[in-house]
């Protein structure tokens, strides 16, 4: 089951973060700032909290960058070649949206996020970050109406 906890501070985050196989042992308890770290056969160890966070971004962008995106009229397909899965994910005003179960997780916990799926259609927008894609778009005015229309950096 996931939990805000388990969401950034994962066994599998620790294995990816020191380099580990998948079958190496690993507990982890949670301080205010770091996180304790057991590996089976070694020290513990504390890593702290923002390595997590930035790993959490760092991973789900490096994982959208094997997939695969297309744009239709109010949304992209985003697939994965690997998998055959087909998602459609909807750039928004304020956010881009996706319906996988990481993003609504992420939705759950924190309030807004961004999963692989999101971070292979910033890619293609040509943007690295939700922060970048939600600082680019700007309000101006219509030229004839001056009513004010959202313009999207692409």
């Amino acid at each position: 089951m996931v939990t805000a906890f388990n969401i950034l501070y994962s066994a599998a985050a620790v294995r990816r973060l020191l380099g580990l196989g998948a079958w190496v042992e690993v507990q982890i308890q949670e301080f205010a700032w770091v996180i304790w770290v057991w590996v089976k056969g070694r020290r513990p160890t504390f890593i702290g909290k923002a390595r997590f966070r930035q790993h959490f971004v760092d991973w789900r962008r490096r994982q959208g960058a094997a997939l695969v995106v297309t744009q239709d009229l109010d949304s992209f397909g985003v697939v994965n070649p690997g998998k055959e899965t087909v998602y459609r994910v909807e750039a928004r005003r304020d956010g881009v949206f996706c319906p996988c179960d990481d993003f609504n997780n992420q939705l759950e916990f924190f309030g807004r996020g961004c999963c692989k799926h999101g971070y292979a259609v910033l890619g293609f927008l040509g943007l690295s970050s939700l922060a970048d894609y939600l600082g680019v778009q700007k309000v101006v005015p219509f030229p004839r109406t001056g009513e004010a229309v959202a313009v999207y950096a692409a």
